[in-house]
């Protein structure tokens, strides 16, 4: 991931992945732009969204799978430029859940939204 669905629509570029750690980066373009010229704010959720899903696969079990259980992100300012980037780390690593926190920032380096997520992990036998 991303090389195919909405990650690759939305233009998700992965810079690491790890256990720890997931970075990522989006280079804007006006498809993501919202009506008072800053990025839409459901662009940077769902790139949050995918690093928490990507960092939950690196943590779980062969026979697992996962899904976003729950999501709350915090606007913290407009986003605006022509490069967003986000790093997802681990708050909680449990047999069932996972918890990950999402860190956006613009070009300049400013949060623009904190994003928390839980994480279910399901045994794909079941």
């Amino acid at each position: 991931m991303p090389t195919r669905g909405f990650q690759k629509t939305l233009g998700i570029e992965l810079d690491e992945i790890s256990p720890e750690c997931i970075t990522a980066h989006i280079d804007i373009e006006t498809r993501h732009i919202n009506s008072v010229g800053a990025v839409h704010g459901g662009i940077l959720m769902s790139l949050a969204d995918s690093l928490g899903a990507m960092g939950a696969l690196q943590n779980l079990g062969a026979t697992q799978r996962t899904a976003t259980l729950e999501s709350k992100t915090n606007f913290v300012r407009p986003c605006a430029g022509a490069r967003v980037t986000a790093e997802c780390r681990p708050l909680h690593l449990g047999r069932q859940t996972s918890v990950w926190q999402t860190v956006v920032r613009d070009e300049n380096g400013k949060i623009c939204a904190y994003v928390w997520q839980t994480q279910i992990h399901i045994d794909a036998k079941a």
